[in-house]
């Protein structure tokens, strides 16, 4: 082999080296997001929910934030590359490649691998949430049209209620739960006889397709509670406030009578009306909007979500 072939060679070898990382961190974002498509979907579809406000605005910024991340990086790797290969380059020629540094670089590599996983799976848990989120806020539009104030994201002591609905028929802490719907329960039977996603409630446990759940009915009933001591509290009167638990996408039914709401998020404006929690007058419907207005101005930050 000529000593032109041999430096071609080791140029192409060092560059491989240098480029792994990112194909292994590649690599490893391809399987999970194969892996999740394989195995579970949005209980909603995101292209049929409605627009939030600067909604394209929201992901412009996005982009551009990508973009700008995307050109740092670049500029390291532009200044740093070709000093890099020709190091790699002569360690092969020199036959001293530094397998200390190999080890730190797997350790490295192993290491930055867990964290893509890591990071992976919160990201699929907060895109599931946020769709959820944004399809119930997009069904409460309804309920504004009905006369009923509506509050998003409102900041607690070290937590935050989803959606807040207040009528004349009392307040209503809505708690939103995303959850994936698996492709192996689709065909399940369900209730009624036919084949689809459903969860049902019976004798204080939500019940999916392949799993049981008794934290969410535990954390809607919690959160309720805490609006009602703090609206009392806030407004001198005594307020009572209804947990309202909304699973997007999901068939729910009952097989026993639930302590309060557990929905659809297609079912909020049919159910919520019906419901008789306190009756209240226009003056307190005005004193609870102003405080839950205050609060939503104030600079709280949440521990926890």
């Amino acid at each position: 082999m000529t000593a032109f072939s041999t430096s071609a060679v080791n140029s192409v070898f060092s560059i491989i080296i240098l480029l792994s990382g990112m194909f292994l961190m590649v690599l490893i974002m391809h399987l999970l997001l194969k892996y999740r498509d394989h195995t579970v979907k949005l209980p909603v579809d995101r292209e049929q929910l409605l627009r939030i406000p600067a909604f394209s605005l929201q992901n412009q910024i996005q982009d551009l934030q990508f973009d700008l991340v995307s050109s740092l990086t670049m500029a390291v790797m532009v200044v740093s590359f070709p000093f890099a290969v020709e190091s790699i380059e002569s360690h092969i020629s020199q036959n001293t490649f530094p397998y200390t540094f190999t080890f730190i670089a797997i350790i490295g590599l192993t290491y930055c691998g867990y964290k893509t996983w890591k990071n992976f799976s919160k990201l699929t848990k907060l895109r599931l949430g946020h769709t959820a989120e944004i399809a119930t806020a997009n069904e409460l539009i309804g309920l504004q049209a009905l006369g009923y104030q509506i509050f998003h994201d409102i900041q607690a002591d070290g937590f935050n209620i989803d959606h807040l609905a207040i009528g004349k028929n009392g307040v209503f802490a809505i708690e939103t739960k995303g959850r994936h719907k698996r492709h192996k329960d689709h065909t399940q039977p369900n209730q009624n006889g036919s084949k689809g996603y459903e969860l049902f409630y019976k004798d204080g446990r939500l019940h999916f397709p392949s799993w049981v759940e008794t934290k969410p009915l535990e954390q809607a009933t919690r959160q309720a509670k805490w609006v009602s001591q703090w609206l009392t509290k806030a407004t001198g009167e005594q307020i009572f406030s209804s947990p309202v638990l909304v699973f997007p996408g999901w068939y729910v039914t009952s097989q026993t009578r639930p302590p309060f709401p557990i929905i659809n998020h297609k079912q909020l404006v049919k159910t919520l009306p019906s419901v008789r929690t306190q009756s209240l007058s226009q003056q307190q419907v005005d004193a609870i909007v102003y405080q839950v207005a205050q609060r939503c101005l104030s600079k709280i930050i949440p521990k926890s979500d």
